[in-house]
């Protein structure tokens, strides 16, 4: 592959300096956090469109600009700034390569860099260090090049040696340049990468983000835009195939979440969203996820996670707390974020931190930054695109009255590299790292590392550790020594290098073992995790094989956590059924660990019948016994049914109905004749499913026997126990059945009963309905009749398009795009064009609290003022005026379940009118206009019926002028402010 270069001549070594130059605390447009100051050190021309910033061993900053984005019309470029009189603002740049294609993420490596361009990873060689590049090497194909922010991003060098990356959530099969038959398929998960060894391997789930942060001791950290922080428990290299309770191994940490989404605090007067304006205000474009380990912002600062949202603007920062064998990941500002600006068209897609400890925040400045795929086509038609290419930012966050400098000479020398492990900042440590990997270790290095094996630094202990690992000169008695450290993050960090020395040390294989009961819930985790890298068929596991399982067993009396259990199940291998039989025999045994573990069990006959022996024999719960033996059915495709049948029975003389419907489940896949108490139970399970005089999860337990039972058979229950009347987990469980099947008759009878559903039964039908193609011609009919109100079906961009778009039935397409639009939902077009020129005229929000309180307090509530009946109003201004008026105008376009009218009649004759503020199998609390709750007992309900509208009444343009509006909204968006 040949690539074009551009080279500059260098007249001299570059070497930062990084000044303490009196500013201002504050840009104007920036709200900062009090004790920081933010500096731009970079802006065009000489930077435009950056997406990355690295520094190297020299002090140099890089930039990678990425004019392409969103066009995929020009090509990335890295850059070298320098700044010559030292006052710690660029002044000049230079290019040290182009036409990078659309590169997004680069790392400095070996005197050069690495690129991440799509589909390749390049190498580009400054060997002299002349700012010339001297070769391009392409070391990698095949990754996938799709859409631009989600193409493979975020190269980190690891403290393993191995260098990670984010996929973006994409497939892509990278293969060693040259060699195709290395290829390996991604399967929409991260990946991993050594380039000494030339090894490569998924690394685990990918979150689909921009960016990857990465925490002192190897963590990693993943964004996308929604969900902005999850953990990656452990990698994908564990599971060799195996399964686990969990979907995957990638968790969402937040604690702040929100009816799943996690609440930020933007500033300014908030644009219209071109898509999803219900996410105004919460997480919507979480992107450039950065661990800071800087050192100088003060403890608080230590061990917290950077997020930006290039959509509203601003940089969040949370902070990272143990939480049994993960973490938990909580906001470190309550009400307010730590960066935010009032300027749009800034746009922080990635940070870095700086060798001065100072985070450094590089801004693509757009005024869209919305990729073309996500904005509605009549919305696109409208924006310029390229509005705010050729510009760019980098801003540097510090302590106000902080700084630090680096000495870059430093790493020039052995004692310095050896010295610089000691750092308090997490650059200077993993770029000494890097050097010293990079080069043949000499007697003084080895002397040296080994020294810092006792330091009282952590870090050094850490760094000495991995780098004595990667060069292959640790020894077993080390690894001993590091197992044993006091710091439980080194203990974790050893136990992983300790996996090389378990098959062929004795010492080291009990020393891990003796780790399986550590009081900490991650190291057990990692114990058992580097546990399950023993082969089975090595001498020392057939040797230990009773010590192992002994040890698993004692690690199991433990207070785990779901990741625990998958550790411990990993580490049991082929032995699933043996541990099963230890374990299940416990007074308190973990459940959810024996479910684990019969997940695993793939021995035959005679293992499954260890289970089910040791099951029965077991104090688990019925419901405990019938989640295990759910999972145990999973994998019985080998096993001889007439040879279990005898303990099936046993189990099934004393079942209750959750256990026997999954010991059903298992007579139906062994082709085995129905137990007679599965018999009585199913054909009594008819008419008790509807008995009122049952206990409700006996009538649920009834419900999931119909399983079983032909839809034809069973359809007539099905819809009786949809009625608002019925339990709300029986109608959950009924409708769950319901979508088991493409019957058209199944959307028709939903729709028909569609106004008397409960709101939260209609939230389930909303998508049978919509998601479920045979429902589709019942779900319009309903639209266009007016069975169906628009606003109850949610139609966010993504779910129109599922009619719009996402279907090959034209028809759907036709009658869709008579009812909504790509870009939304508008009911009263004429009262939107009424009242749009008050959105241009200036209102005064002291006017404003008045019309609020004659016109919207009987029903909502803004700070102290008004009746809480719809929605609070109090955070609205995180949406746009426009989007405000439109939810004024039009409040039926897209209305939340909880704020529908419903009408309810007593059985003597009274009409309560209001939207449902509670509901149980009990009772329905009406929250009436003015404020007023009435609770009323479902048995004396007559009828209860949704009115498909907002509580909030349409027409409200003729109850006040075009000030009146205009006051109103500054009021909403500003509080009683002038």
């Amino acid at each position: 592959m040949t690539k074009k270069i551009l080279f500059f001549p260098f007249f001299a070594l570059l070497i930062l300096l990084f000044s303490c130059q009196k500013v201002p605390k504050n840009l104007e447009g920036f709200e900062l956090e009090e004790g920081f100051k933010l500096e731009k050190v970079a802006s065009e021309p000489l930077i435009v469109d950056p997406v990355d910033l690295e520094f190297n061993e020299n002090g140099d900053a890089m930039v990678l600009e990425m004019p392409g984005y969103p066009m995929e019309d020009k090509q990335s470029r890295l850059l070298i700034l320098k700044d010559k009189n030292a006052d710690g603002v660029y002044d000049s740049s230079m290019v040290f390569a182009e036409n990078l294609g659309l590169a997004d993420s680069f790392m400095p490596y070996k005197k050069g860099v690495l690129v991440a361009s799509p589909p390749y990873l390049l190498q580009l060689h400054d060997d002299n260090q002349d700012y010339r590049v001297d070769k391009i090497d392409t070391l990698m194909g095949g990754f996938t090049k799709e859409n631009l922010q989600h193409n493979y991003n975020g190269l980190t060098y690891g403290i393993d040696n191995w260098i990670y990356a984010a996929n973006g959530g994409n497939d892509g099969k990278p293969y060693w340049w040259g060699d195709k038959t290395t290829a390996i398929d991604l399967r929409g998960q991260d990946l991993r990468f050594n380039l000494e060894t030339h090894q490569m391997e998924r690394l685990g789930a990918s979150s689909g983000g921009f960016g990857l942060g990465m925490d002192e001791f190897g963590r990693f950290y993943e964004t996308h835009n929604l969900t902005h922080i999850s953990h990656l428990v452990f990698p994908d290299r564990y599971l060799k195939g195996r399964r686990i309770l969990s979907e995957n191994t990638l968790q969402n940490i937040s604690d702040h979440e929100e009816n799943g989404l996690a609440r930020i605090y933007p500033i300014g007067e908030q644009e219209d969203r071109v898509n999803h304006p219900e996410q105004s205000g919460y997480f919507s474009g979480s992107c450039g996820i950065t661990y800071y380990g800087g050192g100088a912002l003060g403890e608080k600062y230590n061990n917290t996670v950077w997020v930006a949202d290039v959509v509203l603007n601003l940089i969040h920062v949370d902070k990272i707390k143990a939480k049994g064998a993960s973490f938990t990941a909580s906001r470190i500002l309550e009400k307010k974020d730590f960066l935010a600006s009032t300027d749009r068209a800034f746009r922080p897609v990635n940070m870095s931190v700086g060798p001065d400890g100072g985070m450094y925040v590089i801004d693509i400045h757009r005024k869209v930054i919305e990729h073309p795929e996500w904005i509605p086509d009549e919305i696109e038609k409208t924006l310029d695109l390229n509005a705010g290419k050729n510009q760019g930012r980098i801003y540097k966050i510090s302590l106000e009255n902080g700084g630090k400098s680096f000495e870059f000479q430093q790493f020039k020398t052995t004692e310095g590299l050896l010295n610089a492990l000691e750092n308090p900042n997490q650059w200077v440590r993993n770029t000494a790292q890097r050097l010293l990997m990079e080069k043949q270790l000499s007697n003084e290095s080895l002397v040296g590392l080994r020294n810092l094996l006792k330091s009282d630094n952590d870090f050094a202990r850490l760094h000495a550790f991995w780098i004595l690992s990667n060069s292959g000169e640790i020894t077993a008695n080390e690894v001993e020594l590091g197992l044993n450290d006091k710091n439980a993050s080194i203990r974790e960090n050893v136990l992983k290098i300790s996996e090389g020395f378990i098959n062929k040390s004795e010492s080291v294989l009990n020393k891990v073992m003796a780790l399986l009961i550590d009081s900490e819930p991650r190291i057990r985790m990692q114990a058992a995790l580097s546990l399950s890298t023993l082969p089975e068929n090595h001498p020392f596991y057939k040797e230990k094989q009773v010590f192992i399982l002994k040890a698993l067993a004692k690690t199991a009396q433990q207070t785990n956590d779901e990741w625990n259990v998958a550790a411990i199940t990993l580490a049991a291998q082929n032995k699933s059924a043996e541990l099963f039989a230890l374990i299940a025999k416990e007074k308190q045994p973990n459940a959810q660990l024996l479910a684990s573990l019969a997940l695993n069990t793939f021995g035959g006959t005679d293992e499954f019948i260890l289970v089910l022996k040791t099951l029965q024999n077991s104090n688990l719960s019925d419901k405990e016994k019938a989640f295990v033996v759910k999972q145990l059915t999973q994998n019985i495709e080998k096993i001889d049914g007439k040879l279990i049948e005898n303990q099936l029975i046993s189990l099934e003389n004393s079942a209750n109905l959750d256990l026997l419907k999954e010991l059903a489940a298992i007579r139906q896949k062994l082709k085995l004749s129905p137990a007679p108490q599965f018999l009585k139970y199913s054909n009594e399970a008819a008419q008790n499913v509807l008995n009122a005089s049952l206990l409700d999860s006996l009538r649920i337990q009834y419900l999931a026997l119909l399983d079983f039972v032909p839809y034809a058979q069973k359809s007539t229950i099905l819809y009786e126990c949809l009625k608002n009347s019925q339990p709300l987990k029986l109608q959950e469980n009924a409708l769950r059945q319901l979508s088991n099947y493409r019957d058209k008759e199944i959307g028709k009878k939903v729709v028909a009963m569609w106004k008397d559903l409960s709101p939260q039964t209609r939230r389930f039908a909303s998508d049978l309905l919509l998601y479920i193609e045979s429902n589709h011609d019942a779900l319009l009919t309903g639209l266009e009749n007016g069975t169906i109100n628009i606003g109850e079906m949610n139609f966010d961009l993504e779910r129109r398009r599922t009619l719009l778009w996402w279907t090959d039935n034209e028809d759907t397409k036709r009658r869709a795009k008579k009812l909504f639009s790509d870009s939304g939902v508008s009911n009263r077009q004429a009262a939107m064009d009424k009242m749009k020129p008050a959105l241009s005229l200036s209102g005064d929000a002291l006017k404003g609290e008045k019309v609020f309180s004659n016109t919207c307090a009987n029903c909502h509530k803004y700070g102290n003022i008004g009746n809480e009946v719809g929605p609070v109003l109090t955070e609205i201004s995180r949406k746009s005026k426009a989007t405000i008026l439109h939810e004024i105008l039009d409040p039926n376009s897209a209305v939340d379940p909880k704020y529908i009218n419903h009408n309810l009649e007593t059985k003597s004759g009274a009409i309560h009118t209001g939207i449902i503020a509670n509901e149980t199998d009990k009772s329905v609390t009406i929250h009436k206009i003015g404020g007023e709750k009435v609770t009323i007992n479902k048995s004396d309900i007559k009828t209860f019926r949704s009115m498909g509208t907002s509580l909030m009444m349409e027409g409200f343009e003729n109850a006040i002028s075009k000030q009146e509006m205009a006051d109103l909204l500054e009021f909403l968006q500003k509080g009683g402010k002038k």
